[in-house]
């Protein structure tokens, strides 16, 4: 039952509908995501931002989906495989990892944050993983009603997002809005 949910979770992950209300490459532009870099794509899911991100870094760039789900793996390994994207690497990986790849670019969780039982935990190895240069962007969803999203009682209010960067040892540079559901945080490491 779990992998007939999954699978259809995954059609509805890289719809047509999402893609234009949640551009991922104009998102990933708008992070500063070049040639070269790397992303760790955290709930990468079937690739809805690791394959634009893959194809934005190009072959001497890397990116890393790391998701919970083995369906969600399985269907961005096939997905990096018909675009030849051999320096996407697709990796199961629970909550409470422990390895997650160190000194990347980019740190990106998108409309992952609320799901996380242990936010500050999280946060903290994320942020060992970082360098001084490392970004994590988070996009999440906004505390109001939306037509889709998850209940607003599992949303983080925006307002306490600031709060809750500082409290993990990270600085807020900017914060965007990429649409009128959602809202963007970029924080880096406090030095």
């Amino acid at each position: 039952m779990p992998e007939k949910y999954e699978s259809a979770r995954f059609k509805r992950l890289m719809s047509a509908e999402r893609r234009r209300e949640l551009p991922p490459e104009r998102i990933l532009g708008e992070i500063g995501l070049h040639r070269g870099q790397t992303l760790v794509d955290i709930g990468a899911g079937p690739g809805f931002f690791a394959l634009p991100a893959a194809a934005i870094v190009g072959p001497t760039g890397r990116v890393v989906g790391l998701d919970v789900s083995p369906v969600m793996i399985e269907e961005l390994r096939k997905n990096a495989a018909r675009k030849k994207f051999n320096h996407l690497e697709a990796r199961l990986a629970e909550e409470t990892e422990k390895n997650l790849p160190a000194g990347a670019d980019f740190y990106l969780m998108v409309n992952v944050f609320h799901e996380l039982e242990d936010r500050s935990a999280y946060l903290r190895r994320i942020r060992t993983s970082m360098n001084a240069s490392s970004r994590l962007v988070i996009v999440d969803f906004l505390k109001k009603k939306t037509p889709h999203g998850p209940p607003l009682g599992e949303r983080i209010p925006f307002r306490a997002i600031g709060g809750i960067m500082t409290d993990a040892g990270f600085v807020v540079e900017r914060v965007f809005r990429p649409n009128a559901f959602e809202y963007g945080v970029i924080v880096r490491r406090k030095t």
